[in-house]
């Protein structure tokens, strides 16, 4: 990033508790680096050796939905942040505005100090086709049941069967969707993951 840009930068703070009794994660973005603090560890990634940026979806249940982050740097240090604190063993935070605000910034600042960084989101390919098929087969197993349930006049294990392919293909649609693997350049953030 040339010099006599980057001072004209303002230093931006993000932080989160990422499980109920966890320290919590402090994170400052410079002109020059992102400093991940908790407790009395310190990682520091300078912009230029940011490698990756990964942005996705990822709920901790129908109740929790939160978006995540996580930077890896080219000596393979990486931090992982979220949109949720937890500030008690039942009661979270959203910080969704902070976080969509950090993160842009992250991924503009990251792009700018270093061009060929990679910013993806979603989850692996990998990932993504795997649970796209064992999920399809869950739903298809239900669908079986719900049709031998009914044949068999048991009405329980039927609707119990429904019930639960409905919630199933409703969290797979918000899930997958959201999290196709896709790569993007800071001028055009993915909105599907970000609050």
């Amino acid at each position: 990033m040339p010099t006599e840009i980057a001072p004209k930068l303002a230093t931006i703070l993000y932080s989160h508790r990422p499980k109920p009794f966890a320290a919590e994660l402090e994170l400052e973005l410079t002109a020059y680096e992102l400093i991940a603090t908790r407790g009395r560890s310190i990682q520091r990634f300078p912009l230029t050796g940011i490698e990756r940026v990964t942005l996705r979806f990822s709920p901790r249940n129908t109740a929790h939905r939160a978006f995540a982050c996580t930077v890896r740097a080219t000596d393979g240090k990486s931090v992982t942040f979220d949109s949720l604190s937890w500030k008690s063993l039942i009661e979270t935070e959203k910080q969704n505005n902070d976080y969509a605000r950090f993160v842009t910034a992250l991924c503009e600042r990251a792009e700018g100090a270093r061009p060929q960084v990679e910013l993806l989101a979603g989850v692996p390919p990998w990932k993504f086709w795997g649970m796209l098929i064992v999920g399809l087969g869950i739903l298809a197993g239900l669908v079986a049941i719900a049709i031998y349930s009914s044949i068999d006049r048991s009405w329980f294990a039927a609707g119990l069967a429904v019930a639960l392919f409905a919630y199933l293909s409703f969290w797979m649609r918000d899930y997958l969707t959201r999290n196709r693997p896709a790569r993007f350049r800071s001028g055009a953030m993915p909105s599907l993951v970000l609050p």
